[in-house]
């Protein structure tokens, strides 16, 4: 008896067993979101609101696995290769709908992958000892390692599933890494446990107000205690909003169907999809999202003597003195010094409580408890989440750029759509630094955005369409319908929220871009709509 009938004969743990041996795209999905994204905002989330932020990345991935879920019950209702959901989405809801989903996909990829590079470089120079090696020779090997898992994984049989158990290692070692650096604070009484069970309670009053932490600070600041209330209310809301619209990226919505199809799963498999993602993906997130979150509070949330960078320290004091003096932009190195000498000490010590950390801040802050260890630790996980993400990004261009070409899994084509992004990673010191990096960045972002929740639209459209599905519509209908009508509405709002950001920002580059998103995200959900009607009536 196989291992899928045997989990069908079993009882709850026992499938959970035997799926645990058969899973796999869930766990190249967590390899993709546990990136430098996830990175950058559980370091944030600690900083910002200590342990009280736990809730949030959760709460915001379970949004992205019921849409993930109705992405797999799509794609797994239809098992003649010619109804895709990319073919399903262009016949049955829009084709200026597919064709932006997919087109969004590439430019992610080829954007954000440049930034895992770019991550993976940092980790080797900053944490494990590389610091004179040149960086084209560390995106050259990542460029080689990459590409030739990527020729691996394109092929049949043992290849693939070499890869497949590769990812899966790598995403194991990203998990493991972080957790164990809570258990060392733990084991040292480093963590205030109450706070900690108490930040697994949603609360988005946050949106509007700072965390009690603050308040002695934000009382000592006097006449610029408003000021340090906007700021750090503007700053959690920023997280919480970016939170919710990032956890599950517009290229995973595209990626998971032909990770399914990979595998040969199709009707029957439906259920192992679900428990695949809760097993591959929500799990890795959960515990390595909130272990850094949890080490990053422990030692800088609301901590006066925190750790942290002369850079990142004065990017937040010059704020808060640019409010005082409004032509702080014209005065010269030695009047900025001076100012920031004279700044009253409430007013330095709340910059250093919210200044912005990287991985490598938070490990030379955790020598006192992991010694020399500390920054090995960090260095291994954070260079297995840039390899395990950019990994990712070339297997999801490369199904995008063949699916482009009429011709999904076509090995050759595979391949040069996986180089794609790689190529771009290779570039990175150049492209992912100064001013070359916020144009890309910049439109990319705003893109990926626009058209998340757009592509959430388009399966919520799907699972309920007669023509598209037929007999295999969902029994619970209602049910489904409120599950992702809130997750759609979650994206929708995180979404407009982030393009109002962009468009109210001084920096015309942003500005535009954030029009532009505004504008194009109502429209295309308006042809979105009226597209599947027509198509449902037809």
């Amino acid at each position: 008896m196989g291992t899928f009938q045997k989990a069908q004969n079993a009882n709850f743990l026992g499938k959970l067993y035997h799926y645990a041996k058969l899973s796999g795209p869930g766990w190249v999905q967590a390899a993709v979101t546990l990136g430098g994204g996830t990175l950058v905002g559980a370091l944030y989330l600690g900083v910002v609101g200590g342990y009280q932020f736990l809730w949030l990345q959760p709460l915001a991935m379970i949004c992205g696995i019921i849409m993930l879920s109705a992405i797999s019950y799509v794609t797994l209702s239809k098992e003649d290769i010619e109804d895709r959901p990319f073919e399903l989405a262009k016949k049955h809801v829009s084709p200026m709908l597919a064709w932006g989903w997919l087109i969004a996909t590439i430019i992610a990829d080829v954007v954000f992958c440049a930034a895992q590079f770019a991550l993976g470089a940092d980790a080797i120079q900053g944490n494990l000892g590389g610091a004179n090696l040149p960086p084209f020779l560390i995106t050259g090997i990542l460029f080689i390692v990459g590409f030739t898992l990527m020729y691996l994984f394109s092929g049949e049989g043992k290849a693939a599933k070499i890869i497949d158990n590769f990812i899966k290692l790598l995403v194991a070692i990203i998990v493991l890494a972080f957790m164990g650096v809570v258990v060392v604070l733990a084991w040292n009484n480093a963590i205030n446990w109450n706070e900690l069970f108490g930040g697994l309670i949603p609360d988005f009053s946050a949106l509007f107000r700072p965390t009690e932490s603050y308040a002695p600070s934000i009382a000592a600041a006097g006449t610029y205690g408003d000021f340090w209330n906007s700021y750090i209310s503007e700053s959690q809301r920023n997280i919480i909003i970016g939170a919710f619209g990032t956890a599950v990226g517009i290229n995973m919505t595209f990626l998971l169907p032909y990770s399914l199809m990979k595998k040969g799963w199709g009707k029957k498999h439906r259920e192992l999809s679900r428990f695949d993602l809760a097993l591959g993906l929500l799990l890795p997130f959960i515990l390595g999202a909130s272990a850094l979150i949890i080490a990053t509070a422990s030692q800088f949330h609301a901590k006066k003597d925190g750790y942290v960078s002369e850079a990142a320290y004065h990017q937040v004091l010059d704020t808060r003195l640019k409010a005082e003096y409004q032509d702080f932009a014209t005065f010269n190195t030695s009047k900025i010094t001076q100012l920031r000498q004279a700044a009253p000490q409430a007013d330095k010590d709340l910059s250093t409580m919210l200044a912005k950390r990287n991985a490598n801040d938070l490990a030379n802050a955790l020598q006192p408890f992991l010694g020399n260890w500390s920054q090995l630790i960090f260095g291994i996980g954070i260079l297995a989440m840039a390899l395990s993400t950019m990994l990712v990004h070339m297997m999801m261009n490369g199904y995008a750029v063949s699916e482009a070409f009429g011709q999904p899994g076509q090995r050759k084509i595979f391949l040069i759509g996986a180089a794609i992004p790689a190529i771009a990673g290779f570039f990175s010191p150049l492209i992912w630094n100064g001013a070359a990096k916020t144009a890309l960045a910049v439109p990319a972002s705003v893109i990926a955005t626009t058209l998340l929740p757009i592509a959430y639209l388009v399966f919520l459209l799907l699972m309920n369409s007669k023509k598209a599905l037929g007999e295999e519509l969902p029994k619970n209908r209602l049910l489904v319908n409120i599950l992702m009508f809130g997750a759609t509405g979650i994206a929708t709002f995180a979404s407009i929220w982030a393009l109002l950001g962009k468009y109210q920002s001084a920096n015309v580059y942003d500005h535009t871009f954030g029009l532009i998103g505004l504008i194009g995200l109502p429209i295309l959900a308006l042809i979105g709509i009226i597209g599947f009607i027509q198509k449902e009536r037809s």
